[in-house]
Order: structure tokens, then C-alpha cells, then sequence
């Protein structure tokens, strides 16, 4: 009788661990101390929504590094093309120790994609507001921790989109999000140019193209556009775009935002990221770098980018403006 009571015990003990391990978002797959330093290293699962109008979930792989005296937890959202582990480096730009870091991969990146489909930020905000859920109701983690987001291109939309639709995040640092897939997509028609006679045309039927842009049978050919001249080469990512407007999702943000972006960025123009700077109803800075491409700012220049995008954090943290607007940091050309 007695080994049936311990017996009884242990798997009421075990259940209970695998529960304390889970919430409705996700779970952690594995656990690990000697990875990183002086960190927990987990292998989560996620559980984002498949659909807007959908119950149905699909699972996301990601990885979550805390530590034990960490002040807040950052969720790290990546770009298009990009995953978890591409992302993780960015981890680098903080103090080591003083936060929890939260990687995933995005719908139809990374691992296990089959039936998923990239929306460049409309569907992957389904995935942000699992991922932040999830931490939300991790157990090991503090409940009084701020969360914040940092994403970079689409990683920053679908950032934005989903905190236009509910409050997740304390604060944003938002890399390059571009203002609108229309726009996106307009600006990489325009960029293509045909040569005859020493004379330079544009694409013909430009006008028609753009607007059936979302059409799914004009869909192919968009993407040879965005693959030729916008470098966004959905060749391994299963894409349909839809219509995604970031300057009018950004009037709904008013938690405190650190926009970034490169002046010589071949796809966000410096236009673009000013309209959605420009729309943002809260605190704001945007950094105008001279990055030489897209999502450029922290290679051209790691020791200055880092040193904003903490200045950020951590007059956030301390609250030292309360939180007001510093207007545009601009790099000397």
C-alpha cells in the first residue's frame, strides 16, 4: 500500500511539473544550465492562432534565455527570411544578465513550416502576441518584469500590428519597419528601369500591377518583383502578401517607441520611416543612422547602436523623461 502511495506521489509530482512547464501559449520543450553563462537556456514551443478568424493553433519553435536578477524581458521579433537562431546575436547589445531574451521563428520561417504561409506582418502578429502570452504567463518568470519589444523590418511590423491590436509591450524598439506593404510594393516597381536607345522607361502596366498587388493570380509576379529589386527572395518562404498599413496601425501605439532606420535603406526610405514615426501617439525617438543598406545600423556602427538603444532602455527604466519625446537623432554625414 505504502509503494502504491509513492508511486501515486511521484506521478502527481511529475504532472504537476509538466503543468508548471506549460500555459495556454506554449510550453518548454527542453531546459539547460550550462549553456550560456550564469543563464537558463529553454527551448520553447509557441502556439499562435493560424488565423484571425481561426481557433485553430499552430505551433512556432523558439528559444528563451533568462536570468535569475534580470529587470525586464525583451522578445526579439526577426525579419523576413531570417529565424531564431539568425536573430539571436542581437542578444550581443545588452548587458549580459540584466534581461531575458525571447526568439522565435515567425510563421513559415525556421523549423516545421509545412502548411504555413508568410503575411510580411499581418498573420506574424498572431505569433508576437502568443510569444509575449507565453511569457506572460511563465511561471520561473516575474510577473512585474516589463516586456519589450524589438523587431527589425518585418520583425518591427508585425511588432506593431500586433500591439495595435491588444497591449502587450511596456515599450518598442522598432529596426526599419516599413510603412505599408502597398508602399513596399510600389517602391520596388518603381525602382525598375528599362534602357532603350539611351532612354531610360518604367515598368509598363506599373499602375495596374500595383493595384492588383494582392490579387492571387498577380501574386507570382509580385514576387519575382520583391525577389529582382526589393532582395526579399521568398524563394524558401511560402509568401502571400496582403495589405498591412503600419501608419495607421502605429496611432494605436502609445507606449514609449526607439525608431531606427538607415538613410541610405534601399527598401524603408527615409519617408517612410517618418510617417511612421511621424504617427506614433506616444513618446517617441527615431535614430537616422548612416547604415548603408536595410537593417544596417548596428553593423555599420555596433558600439553607437548599442549605446542608443540602451540609452533607450534605460532611460525607460529609470524614467528619467518621463517618458517625453527627444525628437530625431540624426548621424553627421
Amino acid at each position: 500500500m505504502c509503494i502504491k502511495k509513492v508511486f501515486l506521489i511521484l506521478i502527481l509530482m511529475q504532472i504537476t511539473a509538466a503543468f508548471a512547464q506549460s500555459n495556454r501559449f506554449g510550453h518548454i520543450l527542453e531546459s539547460k544550465n550550462t549553456v550560456i553563462e550564469d543563464a537558463v537556456v529553454e527551448s520553447v514551443a509557441i502556439y499562435p492562432r493560424k488565423a484571425i478568424n481561426s481557433t485553430k493553433k499552430i505551433m512556432r519553435k523558439g528559444l528563451l534565455v533568462r536570468y535569475k536578477d534580470a529587470v525586464a524581458t525583451i522578445i526579439i521579433c526577426h525579419g523576413f527570411m531570417c529565424d531564431r537562431h539568425d536573430s539571436g546575436f542581437l542578444r550581443c547589445i545588452f548587458p549580459k544578465g540584466k534581461f531575458n531574451f525571447l526568439t522565435f521563428d515567425f510563421r513559415a520561417h525556421g523549423e516545421d513550416t509545412q502548411g504555413q504561409r508568410c503575411t510580411l506582418g499581418r498573420d506574424e502578429a498572431l505569433d508576437v502576441i502568443a510569444a509575449v502570452k507565453f511569457i506572460k504567463e511563465n511561471q520561473a518568470l516575474s510577473k512585474d518584469l516589463p516586456v519589450i519589444g524589438y523587431g527589425f523590418s518585418m520583425g518591427a511590423v508585425a511588432a506593431i500590428e500586433a500591439q495595435a491590436r491588444q497591449p502587450l509591450f511596456d515599450a518598442m524598439i522598432l529596426d526599419c519597419p516599413f510603412d505599408s506593404c502597398e508602399n513596399l510594393i510600389k517602391r520596388s516597381l518603381n525602382n525598375i528601369k528599362f534602357s532603350f536607345l539611351g532612354y531610360r522607361f518604367s515598368l509598363p502596366g506599373q499602375q495596374l500591377l500595383q493595384k492588383y498587388a494582392f490579387h492571387p493570380y498577380i501574386q507570382s509576379l509580385v514576387k519575382v518583383i520583391l525577389k529582382t529589386i526589393a532582395q526579399l527572395d521568398p524563394q524558401d518562404v511560402d509568401v502571400f502578401m496582403c495589405p498591412v498599413d503600419t501608419v495607421k496601425s502605429i496611432k494605436k501605439i502609445s507606449v514609449p517607441c526607439f525608431f531606427i532606420c538607415c538613410k541610405h535603406d534601399e527598401r524603408v526610405s527615409i519617408d517612410a520611416i517618418k510617417s511612421v514615426y511621424n504617427n506614433a501617439s506616444g513618446a517617441k525617438r527615431l535614430c537616422l543612422t548612416n547604415g548603408r543598406r536595410h537593417f544596417d545600423s548596428y553593423f555599420y556602427n555596433p558600439e553607437l547602436y548599442c549605446k542608443r538603444v540602451n540609452q533607450f532602455i534605460n532611460d525607460l527604466l529609470d524614467e528619467k523623461i518621463g517618458y517625453q519625446s527627444q525628437g530625431i537623432i540624426e548621424d553627421p554625414d
